[in-house]
């Protein structure tokens, strides 16, 4: 598989947005992180497209994974429709917050605006990185993880699951109820924070 093509599969999935010109760059090894950090074991983001991410590509695309919509300008891929708000938020990228069953096609529903600004503002305000160990969900996955509501706010892009290597959860908790004030939820969790875009609401788990 030559250079380009990779980059046209990574652009068909929504991770590239670069031009289709074969030379392999930062957009490309940083699309090909996001695409591994999605569908792949964590021990294989490396951002080299190798023979087992191709492997793992072909067979996304072959599952029925939807193209993302494009807004083009000059022939060049500018941003991503409907969700243009994402070129504004600086430390996540869509791919994060996909559900990561494998058989949904990741996005069953958006992310929401509101909650994934919300977000960005928490890792701002808390000054290390964070990682989405939960965002968008499909039904089929939220039932299968013990604990969860048959309404979680998981299944209309509305919430996130956080966790941070270098800070404690009540640090993650203290960043995110400066950001929300009272407004949404924010449950506290020996492995981080749940925050969603919902209606006002505290509790520890």
């Amino acid at each position: 598989m030559t250079a380009k093509q990779k980059q046209a599969l990574l652009a068909y999935l929504g991770y590239y947005d670069g031009s289709l010109d074969g030379l392999w760059g930062e957009k490309s090894q940083r699309a090909t992180i996001d695409f591994q950090r999605a569908y792949m074991e964590q021990t294989a983001v490396d951002g080299i497209f190798g023979a087992e991410t191709e492997k793992r590509i072909l067979e996304v695309v072959g599952s029925g994974e939807k193209p993302v919509d494009k807004i083009v300008e000059n022939g060049v891929i500018v941003d991503t429709a409907p969700s243009a708000f994402w070129k504004d938020i600086r430390y996540f990228t869509r791919a994060e917050f996909r559900c990561p069953c494998g058989k949904c096609g990741g996005f069953p529903v958006e992310p929401e605006e509101e909650m994934v600004r919300t977000v960005d503002a928490i890792r701002s305000k808390l000054g290390k990185p964070i990682t989405i160990s939960s965002g968008v969900r499909c039904q089929a996955h939220n039932d299968e993880l013990p604990g969860s509501a048959k309404n979680s706010y998981h299944l209309k892009g509305m919430a996130a699951d956080l966790h941070c290597n270098t800070a404690t959860p009540a640090e993650m908790k203290a960043a995110a109820e400066a950001v929300m004030g009272k407004t949404g939820g924010i449950g506290l969790y020996n492995w981080g924070i749940h925050v969603d875009v919902g209606k006002y609401s505290r509790w520890n788990g």
